[in-house]
């Protein structure tokens, strides 16, 4: 018999950001496979009262409620309460709640474990955890992200790294590794001539995150003097902005292509077109792109941080390089254009079935549920 599982999430795709969170609707998908699975997300909008969305995606209900932001936290009290009396009214009971990122919205797990003394789970993907990479965070968060976590009954991270974050914050719950989750009947290798290599960048093209600067600074030298290789860069960020920073830099226009917001389908495309992802990050835990880049079989140039080196680290024809290291950058693009006809792209793929299908975190998600529901 499935469980019945809610997820609630800090992150999701809405009407006001449409790609916020897209790991969470993977880890919902991968859930879906053993379980009943529903979403309730709840988003502050410009509105004058609370607006109920419905979708059906695949098996997954997804309830979406709207509240004018202007109200703050009543606001948002009351769209928890408007989405689960929706649940209620269709006689929906729920086994498990999975809390996807503690900040800011753990406290609705909380709630629902006091009034409907529900268990619940924490998958987190939140980069925020890491202060020797990022600004460490006021003690308020701290403290009230601990407050969350310690009611939790398991604790899931993506990474061995994330955990050993979360412990150092406070949080003393058991945990489980459950990373990241790709559809694999969408992302899945091609074969593509290897007389052009084809580097991608897809993120949301934030400076301080990605280090957009740097990779533009390496490939107008990399590029400067060759017509053996490409480079597709852009995503849900301004990337007119970097457009015009490419010109800047000199890059020759015939070796660069910018492109803007892509869906799940257009991603895919971008990466079964391309040779190589190129992540140059300041700080990660376990980027989602990564992860979708190895399930279609691209080998990844990217910087030690976060959890990405428990998935490059060994492995052939990944190169793993230092964080704002511009040279090692450089090298890494130059060793890998040498070297794309040698990459055997169905070997990648094939570790992205093993560790991030939907069936293969579908089932380890299901066995954190059943563990805590035998306590």
């Amino acid at each position: 018999m499935k469980l019945n599982i809610l997820f609630i999430s800090s992150w999701f795709p809405s009407r006001v950001h449409p790609t916020l969170g897209n790991f969470v609707v993977a880890h919902a998908e991968a859930a879906a496979q053993f379980n009943d699975v529903s979403v309730l997300y709840i988003k502050g909008d410009d509105i004058e009262q609370i607006e109920i969305e419905t979708e059906q995606h695949q098996d997954i209900q997804i309830i979406r409620v709207y509240y004018p932001k202007r109200k703050k936290f009543i606001g948002r009290l009351h769209a928890l309460k408007a989405g689960m009396d929706v649940f209620s009214k269709a006689n929906k009971k729920f086994d498990v709640v999975q809390l996807n990122m503690v900040w800011n919205e753990g406290w609705q797990a909380v709630y629902l474990k006091k009034k409907f003394n529900l268990p619940f789970v924490i998958s987190d993907n939140w980069t925020g955890y890491h202060p020797e990479q990022r600004t460490p965070q006021p003690w308020h968060v701290r403290k009230y992200m601990k407050w969350v976590a310690n009611q939790a009954s398991l604790l899931l991270p993506v990474t061995k790294h994330l955990e050993t974050a979360m412990r150092n914050l406070g949080f003393n719950k058991p945990s489980v590794i459950i990373p990241n989750a790709v559809d694999l009947s969408t992302f899945k290798p091609n074969n593509i001539p290897t007389d052009t290599t084809r580097f991608l960048h897809i993120s949301h093209l934030d400076q301080a995150h990605k280090n957009i600067a740097g990779i533009l600074n390496v490939w107008s030298q990399f590029a400067s003097n060759r017509n053996d290789v490409h480079l597709s860069i852009g995503g849900d960020g301004d990337w007119q902005y970097w457009q015009a920073e490419a010109m800047k830099r000199n890059i020759p226009p015939a070796s660069i292509t910018f492109f803007g917001a892509q869906n799940k389908e257009g991603v895919a495309k971008l990466m079964r077109e391309n040779h190589c992802l190129v992540l140059f990050s300041n700080y990660e835990n376990l980027p989602l792109v990564m992860v979708e880049a190895m399930a279609c079989g691209l080998s990844v140039i990217a910087t030690s941080v976060g959890g990405i080196a428990e998935h490059i680290t060994n492995h052939p024809y990944h190169k793993l390089i230092e964080r704002r290291q511009e040279k090692q950058l450089l090298d890494a693009l130059e060793s890998t254009a040498s070297e794309v006809d040698k990459v055997d792209r169905v070997a990648i793929h094939h570790y992205a079935i093993e560790q991030f299908g939907l069936d293969a975190v579908g089932k380890a998600f299901t066995n954190a549920y059943l563990s805590v529901l035998k306590k």
